[in-house]
This record gives structure tokens, sequence and C-alpha cells, in this order.
């Protein structure tokens, strides 16, 4: 998940402050804490539990599993990144709640856009919805692309985001996928060996 430059970031740092306990918030504590175990890693997040979208329980796991990582994790505040300030090379960031957090570096991980933006420039411009998000067919193939697929957060695809439902469309799609490109491959393997059918 991480780029070169963020990595080489955690890599010199003893402490990591992340802001905001979304999808991507909770991902990157959980990685530090498990490929840099040794490095302090607090997450700050404005809600009331993490993982909003989905339900309790499993925010409430989520919570525990990053508690367990070490993760210092603090809900029902915001950190005011304007009014950092530097003591002995570490930062010093203030919560709404009056905390001061040291870290050495921050992630702002908060209202992420979907990252489409870069398809407007390509071949697949035409196939975007009005909010950036690539229109899928139920094999969750671009529509009017016979060999392009799209999954997840990138796709249009209407559905309510509990773990089983993400579970479940998942594998049926993962399936659908492979049964559709077992079809196809086979197709043109058939070509190439006896050539086109005559009608």
């Amino acid at each position: 998940m991480f780029t070169l430059a963020e990595n080489e970031k955690i890599k010199s740092a003893q402490s990591v402050l992340i802001v905001g306990g979304g999808p991507t918030g909770v991902e990157l504590a959980g990685e530090i804490s498990v490929d840099f175990p040794e490095k302090h890693v607090t997450l700050v997040h404005s809600g009331s539990r993490l993982l909003e979208f989905i339900g309790p329980k499993a925010s409430d796991k989520t919570l525990q599993w990053l508690t367990s990582k070490r993760v210092d994790v603090k809900l029902e505040q915001r950190v005011d990144l304007n009014s950092v300030t530097d003591s002995n090379g570490s930062k010093i960031y203030h919560t709404t709640a009056g905390e001061s957090i040291r870290a050495d570096c921050h992630f702002l991980c908060t209202g992420k856009p979907l990252g489409s933006g870069w398809l407007e420039g390509t071949i697949l411009n035409s196939n975007l919805d009005s909010r950036g998000r690539l229109m899928v067919d139920e094999y969750l193939r671009v529509k009017g692309r016979k060999n392009i697929f799209a999954i997840g957060d990138i796709t249009d695809v209407p559905v309510s985001l509990t773990p089983s439902v993400i579970l479940a469309f998942g594998l049926f799609s993962i399936a659908r996928m492979l049964l559709f490109t077992i079809n196809y491959i086979t197709n043109i393997w058939r070509l190439e060996l006896m050539g086109p059918r005559e009608t």
C-alpha cells in the first residue's frame, strides 16, 4: 500500500500519527503495526467508532485488533493540523479534546476521493458515470468492453457494504469472472485450433 516516499517516511520515524478511522486509516495503521511493530502508531478518528459504514460488531473487532497490535486509538477527536509545533525533532499535534500527540510524521486519511481521475485520459473515459465510477455489468465487465473488468469502490455497483455482503459478492464475482475468462479463452483456442465455424 505504501509508495516508496511514504515507506521511507515511515522507516525513518519512531512514531506515526494517522488521522482518520475509515478504511484507509485503519488499513494504514494495521500495515504499519504489522510491518514495523517497533513503531508507535496513533490513530485519531472523529467518529464514535472505526469504520462507521459497517456494523458495530465489526468496528469493535477492528478496534480490538488494532489495540492488540499496540495502536493507540483515539475516538471522537480531531487533529488540528494548523497548530503543529516542533519539539526536539518530533512534532506535537493537538486534538480537539485537548490532548497532545508526539509523532515524527502524520498521514491524513480522511475524505479520500475516488481515485479514478486518471481514467479520464484513457479509452475508458466514456465508461465513467457522473460520479467518476466505472460502469460495469453483472460480470463486473466494464460496460461496452469484452475483456476489461473492474472491482471495488471504483465501480458503480450499488451494494450495501457489510462484511458478509462484501465476501459473498466478492466470491460470486470472482467465480463469474473466472467462468467468463475460461469460456473466453476456450473460444479463442477453439478458433485457433479449428478455425471459425461455418454458418
